[in-house]
């Protein structure tokens, strides 16, 4: 009986504490939505690169592609949403403002799993900048089929 009370108590705090940080990655989000949505909090952005040319690589073979960008303005620069094209590549950014300046970055792995033929695929970035909220992150190439 007193293993029951016990084990049941810690997956009370456990999950107490979960939602915690779920509800913490929530509130993140929307401050950095209300920052975003504000255009007195816009900046510039300069994409160092927006398109990628991966070159030729065999089908099932995984890319990683990045694309870096520079904050030319005066207020942070936010990323709001980031998402992949399709289902065959995984994104990943900076997740923290990025202070005038500084530089960030948007990540992709393409799976060419299922590709064959001359590809073209894309990452959507948002942000509160000023010269366009939505940005296409380019990256394309050859997969050649087993």
């Amino acid at each position: 009986m007193k293993y029951f009370v016990f084990l049941t108590s810690a997956c009370v705090v456990f999950l107490s504490c979960k939602n915690n940080k779920a509800n913490s990655n929530n509130q993140d989000l929307s401050v950095l939505a209300k920052i975003a949505a504000d255009t007195a909090n816009y900046t510039q952005i300069q994409w160092i690169d927006s398109v990628y040319n991966f070159g030729t690589i065999e089908e099932g073979a995984k890319v990683q592609v990045q694309f870096k960008f520079k904050n030319k303005g005066i207020k942070p620069l936010v990323l709001t949403e980031v998402k992949a094209g399709c289902g065959c590549t995984t994104p990943d950014y900076t997740k923290e403002p990025v202070a005038p300046g500084k530089e960030g970055w948007v990540n992709g792995v393409f799976n060419s799993q299922n590709q064959s033929g001359e590809v073209h695929k894309y990452i959507m970035v948002k942000t509160n900048t000023t010269n366009s909220t939505d940005h296409k992150l380019l990256f394309i190439g050859t997969v050649n089929k087993k």
